[in-house]
């Protein structure tokens, strides 16, 4: 290394050099480490959004910021000026720029912006040779990922269902108490729209001969999850409006996993 001294790394510092082992290592540290705080920041997102956008929006940039570092350092390596990392937020260039920083050399001995860095250490090389895992790995987190993001969605917009459904029960029984017939017809519940709501399609009654009667909330067959597209769950009571019981429709069901627990108890049987 012409006679120079490597100096230590200096993790923080902006002004120092890595290599590409390095850099490829820190990189690989740094997705792992924020897999679970993104994951969790995406869950409060979907749930409360007002909370969940601006604590996901400070992740994004605190990790664009570390980003950015790891190229700085690493374009000083080269003898280039960390300006050209804005190249990152350019499509098509910071592909490029990702080839360079991964492919070129640094520079031999020491330049613009210091001595070179220390020899790389065993963890270092670990870390930068598990890049080849990652489409492993990221295989077996969708594997795991998607169908459970899938079925989250899926009871998140079959609680409109229920919403909608438990909104008429006490309306429907105090008719039902007052006239000693059960309504025909529930449109009326649909605040002039074409549809219950925006992912319910229709609320319709069902009555049996024993004199049980159900609300029959039926889902949409477009704009709503594959899982519960054109299914139907059901409020139903037995006992003239006193009490309500929720689960899947008698007829096209949708399956007792996407709604909330106490619609997947053990119930008496719907109309």
């Amino acid at each position: 290394m012409n006679g120079e001294t490597a100096t230590e790394i200096r993790f923080f510092s902006l002004t120092s050099r890595i290599g590409r082992l390095r850099y490829i290592a820190y990189g690989m540290g740094l997705t792992l480490l924020a897999i679970v705080p993104f994951t969790l920041a995406m869950i409060l997102w979907m749930m409360s959004p007002g909370i969940g956008w601006p604590v996901f929006a400070i992740m994004e940039i605190a990790l664009l910021v570390m980003t950015i570092g790891f190229m700085v350092r690493r374009l000083h390596d080269m003898d280039r000026s960390g300006w050209w990392s804005l190249l990152v937020i350019v499509p098509l260039a910071n592909l490029i720029l990702w080839l360079f920083l991964v492919f070129a050399r640094g520079s031999d001995g020491e330049n613009s912006y210091g001595p070179p860095p220390p020899p790389n250490s065993t963890w270092v090389i670990v870390g930068a040779w598990s890049l080849l895992l990652i489409p492993f790995l990221g295989g077996i987190l969708a594997a795991i990922a998607i169908p459970a993001y899938q079925d989250f969605v899926a009871r998140s917009q079959m609680v409109e269902a229920l919403q909608i459904a438990g909104a008429a029960e006490k309306p429907v029984a105090e008719g039902y108490q007052r006239d000693k017939v059960w309504p025909e017809d529930l449109t009326r519940f649909y605040n002039n729209s074409e549809s219950a709501g925006k992912y319910v399609d229709t609320l319709a009654p069902a009555k049996s001969e024993s004199g049980a009667f159900g609300i029959v909330a039926t889902m949409k067959s477009e704009g709503v999850n594959f899982n519960i597209a054109g299914k139907a769950m059901e409020v139903w009571t037995d006992d003239g409006g006193n009490t309500w019981h929720c689960g899947p429709a008698s007829v096209n069901p949708v399956e007792a996993r996407y709604l909330i627990g106490s619609c997947r108890e053990t119930q008496p049987s719907p109309p």
